[in-house]
């Protein structure tokens, strides 16, 4: 809850730096080099200003295509951005192809390890592209919780940041999520009727599904990080994100 963690913008609610957070060896993650987000198709004059004063020039938005043509996509032919696509689903999830769950929490423990096997490689790609560029960057999706929440898991374990700080992390989504229904409520009635129409076991970021996933994952590879490098992130991108992301 640091009051340098959330970035103010008119378009955008989830928008958060991944800086600050302290590692199992005594150091932290710099600011102002890493941050994740919901959509910025919408983005504004007055938000990009916003992000220009941080030197933002790399956008990796994990949305499907069909998101990218149907809700819009960073305009890139306006702000001096690289935009980097990676579809981690093919579609958003529907009724139709998710289990009848009641809760955040059963919803979770399906729908990630479905993502992982669907778009692992995906994410993986989306980590080696932060290690890689040498500017700001942020990586997104619509809500800027689930896909999202997966990249940000696997950047932060490999880091040495503590389960109990990742799992803060993704937690501090379901303030982002309020943001978003609030300002949808007068200013997007499309956005609304979807947040409206979606199933509210979609919309929480229980961290109890994350840290029983997490432990999961750790103990069929080992760490997170080697569950990383499963997922196809090289040594060389570990490397990379540790002598980029940490102080």
């Amino acid at each position: 809850m640091h009051p340098r963690r959330h970035v103010a913008l008119q378009t955008a609610h989830n928008f958060r730096d991944l800086g600050g957070y302290p590692t199992l060896d005594g150091r932290s993650t710099k600011w102002g080099v890493v941050y994740r987000s919901d959509a910025l198709y919408s983005l504004s004059d007055a938000d990009w200003a916003v992000l220009e004063a941080r030197g933002l020039r790399h956008v990796i938005d994990l949305r499907s295509t069909n998101e990218w043509e149907t809700r819009g996509r960073f305009r890139d032919d306006l702000y001096p951005v690289t935009v980097h696509h990676f579809p981690v689903l093919d579609i958003p999830w529907a009724d139709d192809d998710t289990p009848d769950v009641d809760t955040a929490y059963e919803f979770l423990l399906w729908a990630y390890p479905e993502m992982i096997r669907k778009g692992g490689h995906r994410l993986a790609a989306a980590v080696e592209t932060v290690a890689s560029v040498d500017e700001p960057v942020v990586f997104n999706c619509a809500a800027g919780k689930d896909r999202t929440g997966l990249v940000a898991m696997l950047i932060l374990s490999s880091l040495g940041v503590p389960d109990d700080v990742v799992v803060a992390d993704f937690e501090l989504s379901n303030d982002g999520l309020g943001r978003l229904r609030a300002w949808a409520e007068s200013h997007d009635s499309n956005l609304k009727e979807r947040l409206g129409n979606a199933p509210a076991a979609f919309l929480d970021a229980d961290g109890r599904a994350l840290r029983d996933l997490m432990s999961r994952w750790a103990g069929e590879h080992g760490s997170i990080r080697e569950f990383a490098h499963s997922l196809g992130v090289s040594q060389e991108a570990m490397d990379k994100l540790r002598a980029r992301l940490l102080d």
